[in-house]
């Protein structure tokens, strides 16, 4: 079972984006994970974030755990203390794992030791992305609780690069907001 964060990213505000689309594609990223948590692939949830973006709101409509803080490497290393189970699921506010994750999420965990690391990378959007699948960006990351908090602190893109994951699932998380 995965302990899983999902985490909203530390970035400067775009033009024409509204807190409350923020909040929206978070209620959906934590809407899509209801079934693999009925399934019995997740533990926990926690929402990860900067304060004072009315995340407490959602966590308290979802039922499910909030960390905090203000940068991004605080609230994920927080969340990672704070996470109960021994593997970890990073997820990206505003992605939703495709049809099929849970079953490949489900495999991947059950292999054991032989490769400790996967990523999950978000759906190809751009003609490269389309043409090198793996150019997509990173949209999650299940990996180990101790490697992470092993790991150098820092933004997800550091973590996901200090673990190295050898492991690339199949599926992708497409963009819901």
């Amino acid at each position: 079972m995965l302990s899983t964060i999902v985490f909203c990213e530390d970035e400067p505000a775009r033009a024409g984006r509204r807190g409350a689309d923020r909040i929206e594609s978070l209620a959906r990223t934590l809407g899509s994970l209801i079934t693999a948590n009925v399934e019995g692939l997740l533990r926990d949830v926690a929402i990860a974030g900067p304060r004072g973006h009315g995340l407490d709101a959602v966590a308290d409509h979802a039922g499910c755990g909030l960390i905090e803080a203000p940068s991004e490497a605080e609230w994920l290393r927080l969340a990672l203390e704070a996470a109960r189970g021994p593997d970890i699921l990073l997820l990206r506010a505003g992605r939703a794992p495709e049809a099929g994750f849970i079953e490949e999420a489900s495999d991947f965990l059950a292999r054991g030791k032989g490769v400790r690391a996967a990523r999950l990378h978000a759906a190809p959007e751009t003609i490269l992305e389309r043409l090198f699948p793996d150019w997509a960006p990173l949209a999650g990351l299940i990996a180990p609780r101790d490697l992470c908090l092993a790991a150098p602190s820092g933004r997800f893109g550091t973590l996901a690069r200090s673990i190295r994951p050898a492991a690339t699932l199949r599926v992708r998380a497409r963009r819901i907001g």
